[in-house]
Parts: C-alpha cells; structure tokens; sequence
C-alpha cells in the first residue's frame, strides 16, 4: 500500500498529468477554420502546408495564395512564393494531411500543440536545473493553462515549433557546455540550427548562455576557449545558405524592416501602455500574475543557483524593446517570451506557498498565492476568450462556396482589406486586394473570377459587366471570364 502511495509523490507523475492538462485544454475550438485571431498570418502559413499536398512538396521553394505586392521590391508575386521562416512546420503539417489523405486545418492546429508540450518539458527539465522541482511543476502548470499561452500553443504559425527549438538549443547546450559529451553537442547544434532557421529571433534564447560559458571557463578571454565554441558555429551554416537561396526571390520576401521601430514608439508612453498595460497587465498575466512575475523576479538566486534565468527574462525583455513596432502591433509575438514570463511568474508563486518569514507566515501567503494564480487565469481568459471567434463567417461560407464552383486552375480576387484569409478560404491562387484594375489583373495574371462579401460600387459594376455565378445575401462570385448579355461596352469605366 505505501508503494501504492508513494508514486503521487514523484514528480514526473504530476508532470504527467499537467501534459494531460495541457492537452485537453488546447482541444477547445481546435477545428476552428484559419477565420479567428490573426487569421491573415494563419492562412499564410496554412497555405504552404496546403501547397505542398496540392502542388507537390517543395520545401525550397515555399508557395502560397497570394500573388499581390509584399516586398520591399514593390513587385507582384505571380510565383505565388513565401520566403520567410524554413518550412520545417509546414513539413510536419503536409505530413499529416498525407497520413489524412487530405487537408484538415485542425491537424495543423495539432502539430502546434505536440510543439507546446515539448516545450512544456523543455520549461520543467531547465527551471528544475536550476531551481527546484516544485517551481519546476508550477511552471509548467502556468504554462499549460495560460489563456493567451493555450490560445497561441494551437495556433498555426511557426511560433509554438520557434519556441519549442529555442527552448531545446537552451537546455541542451547549456548541458554541453558544462557536461562536453558529443551526443550533447549534436542535440545542441541540431536545435540551434532548427530554431534559427524558423526565426533567427531565436538569437534571444541564445544570449543568456554566455553566462554559463564565462562560469565555466572562470574566464573572459575568448582566446582560451575560442575553439572548443567554435564548432557551435556549424549550426548557422543552414541559416546563412537559406538566406543567401531566399534572394533569388526578392518578391517572396515580406517586408520587414517596420517591425524594429518604424513608427518610433519604443520607449514612449503608448509602448509601455501597449506591452506592460494591455499585454501582461491583461492578456498575458493580468495584474495578479504580474505581481508573482515582479515578486518571482525580485528575489536573489539561492544557494548553487546562477542568474542564468534572470538573464533570460532580461534577454526576452530585450527582445521586446529590439522589436518595438512588432510587439506593439502584433500580440502573438510575445509568445516568444512567454517560457521566461511562467518561470517567474511560478518562482513568485512558490515563494508565497513557502511563506515569507518573518514577514508573513504561511496561513497567510499560501492564500494569497491561490487567489492570484485564480485571477492570473481568470482575468486574461476574459480578454482571450474572444480570439477564438470567427472575425467574419461571410468569408468562410463564401469560400466554400466558391471552392465548389470554381474550376480548379482558376485565379480569384477575393478582397478583403490585404487580409488572405478569405482568400485561403476559396482554396485557391490570386489576390487579396483590389490595387489594381481588373482588366489589369486579368492580362497581366490571368484573373479569372471575383470573389467578394460587401455589395460596393466596385463588386456592382463588376455583377454588371460580367456574369455572376452565384448571388448570396452574404456574399457574391463572379466570373470574369464571361461579359453579361446586359454589359454595354460605352459603360465600361471601373470604379476605384
């Protein structure tokens, strides 16, 4: 019987059941259509997986839906190619619809979630390195039910599989460069080599480990142990080569200078009220959790522990400032600092289960320490909660619609603000803006039909010129293929 018992008392049991959690928990809306929070950046990454089930798996030539301008070039893409991130999660999800036998966006969904468990474990291994096993456990439960983290851990971006490779080149070379065993050093180069490839902003986990390099040495020349890092250089060869490959499609490449500071808000009011008032103060953490995030960070490291954590919530803070017009205007990029926000935020945590003698006594911290972590879940939840609805279901059964009409080459204006999640949803190739005529779009890329769901003075000209296929309250497809027996040609003037 005391066997029985005793298996509650190992950890990896409740790390068990905090995956199990974890898990469960993503589940929620998982079939959702690429339609709810940041769809638009969704349904590019879908299409490439999409893409390569479609076209045929190029993982050196990415594609997408859309052919309009997004480079710095100012050029069309009428190749249709997605040069940012390497494909290495859009693999992952192409395989999955192979073992399908056909596209299923919640599978892509899924990939997300198997990479926000690994790093759930990646998270317990690192803080119990250098913590304790307790904060290890709490961490890894905050970072199971986190509203904001469970919203993005299902996401489809290569977010969750960024975090999930940074995390691993973390742990493992900060292993190998203490420890020094070959099986070590490959994991390490493996991971840093994946990490850079999807985002080199992987370079923010990396930072921290120059600590652990200069205790171990017990030194700052970097002529004595030049060498043996050295090798950890063989990990950027990939980036460095997918670089150099993208510019052979300067049109592919999205512009992305902006996300630095183009609209000079680092440091100025509006940033501290977007990133500390309405990211961590209420989705992300909510005040409760800010207050165990303050509190976990204020406190000294103790005996045998080193401030390598801290320098990683110093590194993600970094990141933040780095990437000031990023973060300010994109939510999902703070998903990158969210394993150093939990860390904290559990140390706080743990420290008021502990107790804080002699100035406060358990029966009174332990308490105080429910009730936060109840708001720090509460409280973002009702500013999450409204990610996952559907922006617009006119695009989604517009879209359905017109992928059963429409014959399988042809090429769609389906505007919607520059936004390509409706176009993602017709299923296939063309534009996701009106910047051009039509007739010009038609001879220079072949535009075969139009797709809309507002009735404008554009989309009622166009019913008039040409013949419309289908006609629903909620939206319109129209084949520009084919001149309505109505159309006068003296008429023939496009509005803007």
């Amino acid at each position: 019987m005391s066997k029985l018992f005793g298996i509650f008392k190992e950890p990896v049991l409740y790390l068990i059941l905090i995956i199990i959690l974890a898990f469960w928990v993503r589940l929620y809306r998982i079939e959702n259509p690429v339609a709810d929070w940041h769809s638009w950046r969704q349904a590019d990454t879908a299409a490439v997986a999409r893409n390569f089930y479609k076209e045929g798996f190029t993982p050196f030539v990415p594609r997408y839906d859309d052919m309009s301008m997004v480079s710095e070039t100012l050029k069309s893409n009428p190749g249709r190619y997605r040069f940012v991130e390497f494909p290495i999660y859009n693999t992952l999800v192409y395989l999955t619809y192979l073992i399908n036998g056909g596209v299923n966006e919640a599978l892509a969904r899924l990939v997300a979630v198997m990479f926000s468990l690994g790093s759930l474990i990646f998270i317990y291994l690192i803080v119990k390195r250098h913590f304790d096993t307790l904060t290890a456990l709490a961490a890894s439960f905050l970072y199971a039910i986190l509203p904001f983290n469970i919203y993005f851990s299902r996401v489809i971006l290569p977010e969750p599989a960024l975090v999930f490779f940074s995390l691993g080149m973390f742990y493992f070379t900060e292993k190998w460069i203490w420890e020094n065993t070959r099986s070590l050093l490959v994991l390490s180069l493996f991971f840093i080599a994946c990490a850079f490839l999807i985002k080199p902003m992987a370079i923010f986990y990396l930072l921290p480990l120059g600590l652990s390099i200069y205790q171990k040495e017990e030194t700052i020349n970097l002529f004595k142990y030049s060498k043996r890092y050295f090798i950890l250089l063989l990990a950027f060869i990939p980036l460095v080569l997918w670089r150099i490959w993208m510019l052979n499609h300067p049109e592919g490449i999205p512009m992305s200078d902006w996300l630095y500071n183009s609209n000079n808000i680092r440091f100025r009011p509006a940033f501290f009220r977007w990133i500390v008032g309405e990211r961590f103060g209420k989705e992300i953490l909510g005040v409760a959790g800010t207050s165990l995030f303050v509190l976990g960070l204020m406190f000294r490291p103790l005996l045998k522990q080193t401030y390598l954590l801290h320098l990683l919530a110093f590194s993600s803070f970094l990141f933040l400032i780095v990437f000031a017009t990023g973060n300010v205007q994109h939510d999902y990029y703070q998903y990158l600092i969210i394993p150093a926000l939990v860390i904290f935020t559990a140390r706080g945590l743990v420290f008021l289960l502990r107790g804080l003698p002699p100035l406060l006594p358990r029966i009174i911290t332990i308490p105080v320490a429910i009730f936060l972590l109840i708001l720090t879940i509460y409280l973002p939840w009702l500013e999450v909660r409204g990610l996952y609805q559907i922006n617009n279901p006119a695009i989604v059964e517009a879209g359905k619609k017109a992928d059963e009409l429409l014959p399988q080459d042809a090429i769609v204006v389906a505007p919607y603000n520059g936004d390509t999640s409706f176009l993602y949803q017709t299923n296939r190739p063309g534009w996701a803006i009106t910047a051009l005529p039509i007739k010009e779009l038609q001879a220079e890329f072949g535009i075969t039909h139009y797709v809309s769901t507002t009735k404008d003075s554009k989309t009622r000209w166009l019913m008039y010129k040409y013949v419309v296929m289908y006609d629903d309250p909620l939206f319109v497809i129209i084949d520009l293929t084919k001149f309505s027996p109505n159309f006068n040609p003296l008429d023939d003037i496009e509005p803007s």
